[in-house]
C-alpha cells in the first residue's frame, strides 16, 4: 500500500457516465440525451431522478454538468423559504449551467409555482418587497437536475415539466464489489476479493454505505499498514457492528422493539419509531427499504410485521424466543 500520496476521497465520484458503476438502463438513455444535446448544440432538457438515498443522485447531477461544460449549483429545496431565494440563483445561472435541486418534492407551494415557468419559459415573475409591482426576469436556459426519495409527493404540474424522470434502484452485490474496488484502487490499497465481497454485502445495495464501510476498513488498512485482507476487513466490520446482512444497531433495535414489545405486530410506524427511539422519517426512508427488501419486515395494511426470517436473523444477534403470533 503506498502511503507517501494525499488521498483525496472526492476523487472517487466518477466524472463520466463511463465510470458510473450500475444503472445502466438510465446510463443508456442519459448517454442518448446528453450526446443528442450536444450535437444539437442544445441545452439539455430537465431531468429528474428519484430513489432512496445514496444511490447516485448527485453523482448523476455532477456527472451532466461534466459532460455539457456547465457549472453546477446544488441546492436543498427544504432549505429554500421564499421565492427570492430560488429567484436569486436561477438569475445568476449562465448559458447551459446545471442547478441541481435536491428533495425537490418538499418545495413550498409557491415556489415550486416560480419555478414552472422558469422550467418551461425561462424566465421568473417576482413581487417585489413592500410594493404591489411585479416583475418579471428572463433567465438564461439551464438544466434542472431534480432529485427526490419520494417520488408521489413530487405535484404533477413539476412532473410534467421534466423531459425525463429516472427511477434509481438498489445495486446488486456485483455492482457494489465494483464500486468498492474502484475506490480502492484510486486510493491505492490493494484488497482482495473476500474483503469487496464481505463490503459489499453488507452495502445494502447503496454505493454510499458501501464506501462508508470501506473507509473505515482502509482506516484500519492505513493504521495497521497493511493491504485490505479478509481477517482485516472482518475485523473492521467488528469493531462496527455490522452484521452479514448489512444491519447495524438501529436496524437490531427496530427489529427487537417490534418483536418485543408489540409481539411481532402489526404497529403503525410512529408508535414503533418512538418505542425505539428512532425518528420516523429516518426509519421510513433509510431503515425499512432494506428490512422489507430482505424480506426480515412486511408492511401490511394494518402496519408492520416481522417475518420468520426477521426473527430468525434477531436470534442470532439477541437471546429473542424464534416465534411468530
Amino acid at each position: 500500500m503506498t502511503t507517501d500520496t494525499l488521498v483525496d476521497e472526492r476523487t472517487w465520484r466518477p466524472s463520466t457516465l463511463d465510470e458510473f458503476v450500475g444503472q445502466s438502463a438510465i446510463k443508456s438513455t442519459l448517454d442518448l440525451m446528453l450526446r443528442s444535446a450536444i450535437m444539437r448544440g442544445a441545452v439539455l432538457e430537465h431531468v429528474a431522478f428519484y430513489g432512496p438515498p445514496g444511490l447516485g443522485k448527485t453523482t448523476l447531477a455532477y456527472i451532466i454538468a461534466n459532460t455539457v461544460g456547465g457549472s453546477l449549483r446544488e441546492l436543498s429545496a427544504p432549505a429554500i423559504t421564499k421565492p427570492g431565494d430560488l429567484a436569486t440563483v436561477l438569475t445568476s445561472l449562465s448559458l447551459g449551467d446545471v442547478l441541481f435541486l435536491d428533495e425537490i418534492h418538499a418545495l413550498k407551494r409557491e415556489i415550486a409555482e416560480l419555478l414552472y415557468s422558469a422550467m418551461e419559459d425561462f424566465k421568473v415573475s417576482i413581487q417585489l418587497e413592500k410594493r404591489d409591482d411585479i416583475i418579471t426576469l428572463p433567465l438564461k436556459q439551464y438544466t434542472l437536475v431534480g432529485a427526490t426519495t419520494d417520488y408521489g409527493l413530487l405535484p404533477e404540474p413539476l412532473r410534467a415539466r421534466f423531459g425525463h424522470i429516472f427511477p434509481l434502484d438498489l445495486y446488486t452485490q456485483d455492482e457494489l464489489m465494483q464500486v468498492v474496488a474502484r475506490a480502492a484502487f484510486l486510493s491505492e490499497v490493494l484488497i482482495d476479493r473476500e474483503s469487496l465481497e464481505m463490503i459489499a454485502a453488507r452495502g445494502r445495495g447503496t454505493p454510499r454505505l458501501a464506501l462508508r464501510l470501506f473507509r473505515r476498513c482502509y482506516d484500519l488498512a492505513v493504521v495497521r499498514g497493511s493491504d485490505l485482507t479478509a481477517e482485516l476487513t472482518a475485523e473492521a466490520l467488528e469493531m462496527l457492528r455490522v452484521d452479514e446482512m448489512g444491519l447495524d444497531e438501529a436496524d437490531r433495535r427496530y427489529l427487537y422493539t417490534l418483536a418485543t414489545v408489540y409481539n411481532g405486530g402489526p404497529v403503525g410506524l410512529k408508535a414503533l419509531a418512538t418505542s425505539a427511539g428512532l425518528n420516523p422519517t429516518t426509519v421510513e426512508q433509510s431503515i425499512e427499504p432494506w428490512l422489507l427488501r430482505s424480506g426480515l419486515v412486511a408492511r401490511t395494511r394494518l402496519g408492520r410485521r416481522i417475518t420468520k426470517l426477521g426473527l430468525a436473523h434477531l436470534a442470532t444477534t439477541t437471546d429473542i424466543v424464534e416465534t411468530t403470533k
